[in-house]
Formats: structure tokens, C-alpha cells, sequence
């Protein structure tokens, strides 16, 4: 078929009507796919730093909310706020030094638990401290607990059923056992998780004194704080 010279400026110009129109396309397609892009990314971002940093805890109560364990005398002036996983080999070998402390001063410090879940034998053993603290029982679960932590949250093995260690405080074990299965305690790991990532605990144990991050973990700047808070609220 013979093309007219007259028609060719025609189909050249159809053609530059068709690059065009593609060109336009694909750029509208790509401002689409950017703007979809980075709205998708936006909103992501948006998510993962509202879960990051809010805590559901009112401000005024993250360190000390109503549903934590206290140690200790509830009016004392000194808050040992102290983010602990039960199954961990570090919060098992500062508790003495802890314990220790509140002896020194047994009516000024208050110790405040807060429950961190980074082992997968965490949660069994928060639940039976919720449940033997319905029973007066909170210390001596958690010395316990402590003491057998090598048996029930052993490294790279199953470990032992902790629940076989109850029997040595005198706790009501079948009353506990339904206790445990309160699902109010999954509440109360989940409001004390979310604090863990709005005060930026990244490992256990962390310990505040009356909000001040202890930035060492060590018994003799632990101690030194707590002694220094004291002398202040003493100079006021």
C-alpha cells in the first residue's frame, strides 16, 4: 500500500499525538504510584511510632501505675521503679542487691515492678506472681521464682514447670492456678509493655529512682542515687 505524500505530516502527527499521550500518562501513573508510595509510607511510619513511644499509662502514672506490684512501704518518698523480666540471668543476679537496698532503708524506698516479656517463659511467671500476689504472696513467689530460674527458664532446653516451686511458700496452688487464667493479666502485660517502649527499656533489668534512669547497672550507683534523691528531698 502506497502512502500519499500529503498524508504523511498526518501520521506523523498521530504519532506525536500517541508519544505525547503516553508520555503524559506514564508520568501521571508515576505521580499516582509516588504519591500512593509515600502516603502508604507515612502512614506506616505514623503507626510504628504511635506503638513505639505512647504509652497507655497516664503521664502522671507511668512510673507508678495502680495495677503494679509494690514492695515495700506504698508512701515512701523513693520509687524504685524496676522493669523486670522474671526469666532473666541479670534480674536474677541484681535482685539481692535490690533487696539489699530496701533493707537499708526499709521505710523511705518502695520498690515497683514492672513486667517486661522478652522470654517465652515470661508470661507463665508474671501470671503466677499476679495470681500469688491475690494471696499476699507477690515477694515470695518472686524470691522463688528467682532462686529456681535456672530449672524453669533454662537456656536452649525445655525448662521445669515453675509452678512445682509454689509449694515452697504456702501458696494455694489449685486457687492460683485459676488466678493465672485471669485475662486481666494480659492487661496488665500488655499496659506494662507498651510503658517499657515509651520509657525506651531496651534490656533487663532497668531500674528508675523517681523517674532518673540508672545508667549503669550496678548495686553502688543504684545505691548512690537513692541515696542522693534522699538528701534532696531531706535539704527541701
Amino acid at each position: 500500500m502506497k502512502v500519499s505524500i500529503q498524508s504523511k505530516p498526518c501520521i506523523y502527527l498521530r504519532i506525536n499525538v500517541l508519544k505525547n499521550l503516553g508520555t503524559n500518562i506514564m508520568k501521571k501513573s508515576m505521580i499516582i504510584l509516588f504519591t500512593t508510595l509515600l502516603s502508604v509510607i507515612l502512614l506506616v511510619a505514623f503507626y510504628f511510632s504511635q506503638n513505639a513511644i505512647q504509652s497507655k499509662t497516664p503521664a502522671n502514672q507511668i512510673w507508678v501505675p495502680p495495677h503494679s506490684a509494690i514492695i515495700g512501704p506504698k508512701d515512701a518518698p523513693i520509687s524504685l521503679v524496676e522493669f523486670i523480666d522474671p526469666a532473666c540471668e541479670a534480674c536474677r543476679a541484681m535482685y539481692p542487691y535490690v533487696k539489699k537496698i530496701m533493707q537499708q532503708h526499709p521505710n523511705n524506698v518502695r520498690l515497683v515492678i514492672r513486667y517486661v516479656n522478652f522470654h517465652k517463659q515470661s508470661e507463665q511467671a508474671i501470671r503466677i506472681l499476679e495470681a500469688a500476689r491475690k494471696q499476699n504472696k507477690f515477694q515470695q513467689a518472686l524470691e522463688v521464682l528467682l532462686a529456681f530460674q535456672p530449672a524453669w527458664a533454662p537456656h536452649g532446653r525445655e525448662g521445669e514447670d515453675p509452678w512445682q516451686y509454689m509449694s515452697k511458700i504456702e501458696l494455694d496452688i489449685e486457687k492460683a492456678k485459676q488466678d493465672a487464667k485471669n485475662p486481666a493479666i494480659a492487661e496488665i502485660i500488655e499496659l506494662d509493655m507498651a510503658d517499657v517502649k515509651a520509657a525506651g527499656v531496651k534490656k533487663t533489668p532497668s531500674f528508675f529512682v523517681n523517674g532518673k534512669p540508672l545508667k549503669l547497672m550496678h548495686p553502688d550507683p543504684l545505691l548512690e542515687m537513692i541515696e542522693l534523691e534522699l538528701k534532696a528531698i531531706n535539704d527541701k
